[in-house]
């Protein structure tokens, strides 16, 4: 936790440079720029310098592979919209539960919260990852609730085994990274090797989960005008016909509460391997 305001100020400072450059660069409209802006000064206050760390390296890693072949994706209708640029509810819905895990660690300083917070961020890079690097995948998708149907490229519940290797790739990777800087504050191995296996498990159910509400419970349209299936409520400038799911689980929304489920379920897990952890 922060313990200076010189360096509350400079953490203000580089993160509003990072917003601005982020901009420029159109990976993230003003909106989500001034979300993710708060998002990461409430990490940084909460966790200094490590919890920074974890947030920006997301925000740059999920941002060049969201730009990468992009125009491949675009053909295959399954590109992040913009041009790749994320939005202000994109950016709640990766980082909201960082940030509640931020404002529960500057009260209660427990690594509980810290474990929290690193799966938070672990599983929303694994989910962004192994959608953006999964469409690139040779093989077609297949349904995660019915592994023997293939689905197109892009399909909300299709998951592919490039797809889940980078999303646990990834998911290990920050879990790492976040225990190297101290993130989670342990010298102990046993207690480090216990959040690493949480964070991980923590972030591949909340992936699952999310790839599982995708084929279920999300929100599927129909366009009025041209017949087109899209996940956007509005085409063409008009309602669209719901013709699955339920509205209020949007692509955002399921992704929120992909990440809450793993950050939950990963403290769970750390508190069965780690008895007294409460």
């Amino acid at each position: 936790m922060l313990t200076s305001i010189p360096e509350l100020l400079a953490g203000i400072v580089f993160v509003s440079v990072l917003a601005f450059l982020a901009v420029r660069l159109g990976a993230i409209d003003l909106a989500g720029a001034l979300s993710g802006a708060v998002i990461s000064i409430v990490a940084f206050v909460a966790g200094s310098i490590p919890w920074l760390v974890i947030i920006v390296v997301f925000f740059i890693v999920s941002s060049l592979f969201t730009r990468y072949r992009y125009e491949f994706k675009r053909k295959l209708g399954s590109a992040q919209e913009k041009g790749g640029r994320r939005s202000w509810p994109n950016t709640i819905a990766n980082g909201g539960i960082a940030a509640a895990a931020s404002i529960a660690e500057i009260f209660t300083h427990s690594n509980i919260f810290a474990i929290a917070f690193l799966t938070s961020v672990a599983a929303a890079l694994s989910d962004t990852l192994a959608t953006e690097i999964g469409l690139l995948s040779n093989s077609r998708p297949r349904l995660i609730t019915n592994l023997k149907n293939y689905v197109d490229p892009g399909t909300s519940g299709g998951v592919t085994g490039l797809g889940e290797i980078v999303a646990l790739s990834s998911s290990s990777g920050l879990a790492l990274l976040g225990i190297g800087i101290m993130v989670v504050q342990t010298t102990r191995l046993h207690l480090a090797s216990s959040a690493f296996v949480a964070v991980v498990a923590g972030a591949m159910i909340g992936t699952t989960f999310d790839s599982f509400l995708g084929s279920t419970y999300q929100a599927l349209y129909k366009c009025t005008v041209c017949g087109a299936i899209t996940e956007n409520s509005r085409h063409h400038d008009r309602p669209a016909e719901l013709i699955k799911g339920t509205r209020i689980l949007n692509n955002n929304s399921v992704n929120l509460v992909g990440i809450l489920l793993g950050a939950v379920c990963s403290v769970l897990i750390y508190a069965v391997i780690v008895p007294g952890t409460f």
